[in-house]
């Protein structure tokens, strides 16, 4: 089995980060760019082959028309297991960012792509009830899911379970939560959980998290997109270990 992966940056950093990979298809119309000889050259340079094809081919195949003229066909990604996250961490915290029911594919790889930049260890999100890590969310992360340790388990009670049974405390983004972010204490071994676009975290996740935060809003819009508040809480943790 393969998959694909479209987009000029997502392509250029899963080369870097030496996925395994069957073959490039360029865009014919593509116009000479730095970027995309770039890629070119990397992929001849491990002898991948190159193949010049129609724009809307590459949109069929892709099944999207984000591509920027360019997919790379890989194998099947190799999922993480948690126990592997945590040992990524070394001697240090670690910092995991589980995403419960994410619908959207964009807020998906945007999420991937600020756990890369913040340091994480791993991600989990369920095999059930999510978007998956399509062509559309890895362009979204620019590339981060190529770097990152990302686990697929049957349910996210299992990973919680898993994280808790670890020593890891979670926490989560909650407009209603009493303390705000920044006065809460995130530090140690910890687990970021992001619950659904459309109505949070799930009752029974809500229940197990350790940790319940609020941003303070100055505005009139009532809450944040999942991938900000994700976002604004992986950094928060990062401030407070730098400190």
């Amino acid at each position: 089995m393969t998959e694909w992966i479209g987009g000029r940056r997502p392509v250029a950093e899963a080369l870097a980060a030496g996925r395994l990979a069957h073959r490039l298809l360029v865009s014919a119309s593509a116009r000479p760019a730095p970027e995309l000889r770039a890629i070119t050259d990397a992929a001849r340079r491990i002898s991948l082959p190159v193949d010049r094809v129609p724009a809307d081919q590459l949109t069929r195949i892709g099944g999207f028309d984000g591509h920027q003229g360019v997919l790379l066909e890989v194998g099947d990604r190799r999922w993480a297991e948690v126990d592997e996250m945590l040992a990524s961490a070394g001697d240090g915290d670690p910092l995991i960012l589980v995403l419960e029911h994410l619908q959207d594919p964009t807020n998906f790889g945007t999420l991937l792509r600020s756990a890369e930049a913040a340091g994480v260890d791993g991600v989990v999100f369920p095999e059930r009830g999510a978007a998956p890590l399509s062509t559309a969310a890895v362009k979204a992360s620019a590339g981060a899911s190529e770097h990152l340790l990302i686990g697929r388990l049957p349910t996210i009670g299992e990973a919680i379970h898993e994280l808790k049974a670890r020593g890891l405390r979670l926490a989560a983004a909650d407009q209603d939560a009493p303390e705000s972010a920044w006065a809460s204490d995130l530090t140690g071994p910890m687990a970021i959980v992001v619950g659904s676009e459309g109505s949070g975290l799930s009752g029974a996740t809500r229940r197990r998290c350790d940790l319940l935060v609020r941003f303070p809003m100055a505005g009139r819009v009532a809450s944040l997109n999942a991938s900000t508040a994700g976002a604004l809480l992986l950094f928060e943790v990062v401030r407070q270990r730098a400190t």
